[in-house]
């Protein structure tokens, strides 16, 4: 995962100024893609922040598209230490430097809490900050509601039916779900076998023209020829450490081994520059690493019937591609 430390560059964003219209064509088909990427949700809540109105017909966030000029305003830059606007926002959505609603979140209120620190309170740039983060508050909480309504939705009932006397509407009797306590000795399992699937897709990923994506995240660097990428990267994790995991049953769920594999990609982008083909290849890995968790936790990316038994013993075995992962050595290994 080595390469040039990356530098900051200007990547231009998509026009400030989007069609309303074509907006709301696409939001229904945007809201299922939010299930599966967290970047179609964080879009979203931008474009309601961008695109809100107020009372008289002026966009909402019109103080807070660009930051002051510091040649213009100075003295916001004595009171503000880290500025932050909306084009430097939407340039991170280009470039997929959100993790997840929290990043995008905390930009959102710094972004807010620089223009309340420095604009009276009696402003009108103080009272849009306000009701920008309330904007932001209220849509999160509501498209969360309808994500959750719309799999609440989905979910298949099972009432089984039975025959009533002539004239009379059919009895429904409710299956009782099957208590957790008598499943609670294969869930740990359950775990590692959907790990392992993850792990497996990750290990099958390819790039557009059909490059296998894993290798450079195999090993992390030597920290004896490489020291300067453990000075840049605070979290180092690679495809070993994640395998180790894997065996070791140290995940609890699926989302806590995609965070790691996601940690993994944003490392190699954070160290790498953004024309490098491992920062795309990182770019593209982290796409498939969030579809495929979400493949699989709701059950479509299955290797098919019969197979469950040749998975656990293949798992349990240690003959697993974590497993073949888990036990590949580092450069410094063979050095010592």
């Amino acid at each position: 995962m080595s390469g040039k430390r990356r530098r900051m560059s200007s990547i231009p964003g998509k026009g400030l100024d989007d069609d309303e219209d074509s907006q709301s064509a696409t939001d229904a088909s945007r809201r299922k893609r939010m299930k599966t990427d967290p970047a179609d949700f964080i879009q979203q809540l931008y474009d309601l922040i961008r695109n809100h109105k107020k009372e008289d017909g002026s966009l909402l966030c019109d103080s807070f598209i660009r930051a002051p000029k510091r040649r213009q305003e100075p003295a916001y830059y004595e009171v503000v230490s880290n500025p932050i606007d909306l084009l430097k926002v939407q340039q991170k959505l280009k470039t997929d430097e959100y993790e997840d609603i929290d990043d995008f979140t905390s930009d959102i209120e710094l972004m807010v809490n620089n223009a309340k620190a420095f604009y009276k309170r009696t402003s009108q740039e103080h009272k849009d900050a306000n009701e920008i983060w309330e904007l932001l508050q209220t849509s999160k909480t509501r498209l969360l509601d309808e994500l959750r309504q719309e799999e609440e939705d989905a979910k298949p009932t099972k009432p089984v039916k039975t025959p009533g006397k002539p004239g009379r509407k059919p009895l429904t009797i409710k299956v009782e779900e099957p208590e957790e306590s008598s499943e609670e000795e294969s869930a740990d399992e359950d775990i590692s076998l959907q790990c392992e699937d993850l792990f497996t897709a990750v290990m099958q990923a390819t790039s557009e023209d059909n490059r296998t994506l894993f290798p450079p995240f195999q090993l992390l660097p030597s920290k004896k020829r490489y020291p300067e990428y453990y000075e840049v990267i605070e979290n180092p994790i690679d495809l070993k450490m994640i395998g180790t995991k894997i065996q070791q049953g140290k995940y609890s769920s699926l989302t806590e081994m995609e965070k790691d594999l996601l940690q993994m990609t944003k490392n190699a982008c954070t160290f790498n520059e953004p024309g490098s083909q491992i920062y795309k290849d990182a770019k593209s890995l982290r796409k498939q690493v969030q579809l495929k968790r979400a493949e699989i936790e709701q059950g479509k990316f299955s290797p098919g019937k019969g197979s469950d038994r040749i998975r656990t013993k293949r798992f349990r075995s240690g003959n697993s591609l974590s497993a073949a992962a888990a036990a590949l050595k580092y450069e410094d290994d063979d050095d010592d």
